[in-house]
């Protein structure tokens, strides 16, 4: 068991790493993503931002902002990655961004009815 600690400053807090991973399945049969947990800005940033137009694009652009290399790096944030995800199919974009929702702790809706957040 490992002995836990107090945080003592806002630099100890600063410097804390935090970011959670997993991998989703891709387009083709193989082929797997790896998406990062994105930060609590990025999420409020995502959901401010779900009026008018930018809402049709919303799903999208959690997969470009989460999308991670195998060394953690952020390679689609770009926003005219956008429109290769546009070409991709609705059944497959949906679903890693249902996976992204989940690795953020955010409740998904299914068919309606909210999944249940488990712990």
């Amino acid at each position: 068991m490992s002995e836990k600690s107090m945080i003592e400053s806002m630099e100890e807090i600063a410097a804390a790493v935090d970011i959670e991973y997993a991998t989703v399945e891709g387009f083709v049969p193989g082929q797997e993503f790896r998406i990062g947990s994105l930060t609590a800005g990025d999420l409020i940033e995502w959901s401010e931002a779900n009026d008018g137009p930018a809402k049709r694009t919303a799903g999208l652009r959690l997969i470009t902002k989460s999308l991670v290399n195998s060394k953690g790096v952020r390679y689609a944030a770009d926003p005219k990655n956008i429109e290769v995800f546009r070409a991709k199919s609705h059944k497959v974009t949906e679903r890693i961004v249902k996976e992204i929702l989940k690795l953020n702790g955010m409740e998904v809706k299914t068919d309606g009815v909210k999944d249940a957040k488990k712990d």
